[in-house]
């Protein structure tokens, strides 16, 4: 007898939530220890690579640290220890040599994603909400503080 084993899904609006909150407003600054949340973030890297090409180690490092200066700004990490982070959980495969990666197809290891992910502007997500975020700010910062010792 076969049992069949309920494989849950990131939705693409649970990927966009979470994505914007480890990016903007977690204040986290270490790599995240839960796996969800370490899939979420390494996902939206390789949003950013050609799925259909294979990546020399000078080409793909600056891609990294672009990842690393758009989205991954908080993160006390390089683009060494990002592109070691996707290799072993699965999200960027490299020749055995290490000369040469490529974005991993398919892995065990990986959570599912709903693949309409694959369309979303990681860049452009952050950026706006970290614009909605400082307009937030600037919007509480500006409204009156109540004080409890004021006489009505």
């Amino acid at each position: 007898m076969q049992q069949s084993v309920e494989v849950l899904e990131i939705s693409v609006d649970d990927f966009k939530a979470r994505i914007s909150q480890l990016c903007v407003k977690s204040g986290l600054s270490n790599f995240p220890r839960k796996k969800r949340d370490r899939h979420i973030l390494l996902k939206s890297v390789i949003l950013g690579l050609d799925r259909t090409r294979e990546y020399t180690k000078t080409e793909i490092n600056p891609l990294l640290q672009g990842w690393l200066s758009q989205v991954g700004t908080h993160y006390h990490l390089d683009y060494v220890n990002l592109r070691r982070h996707l290799i072993d959980e699965e999200f960027l495969s490299r020749s055995k040599e290490g000369s040469r990666y490529w974005v991993a197809t398919s892995s065990r290891n990986q959570l599912h994603f709903d693949p309409e992910i694959n369309e979303i502007d990681i860049p452009g997500l952050i950026r706006n909400n970290r614009e909605l975020s400082t307009r937030r700010q600037a919007i509480f910062s500006r409204t009156p503080k109540c004080s409890k010792d004021k006489p009505d």
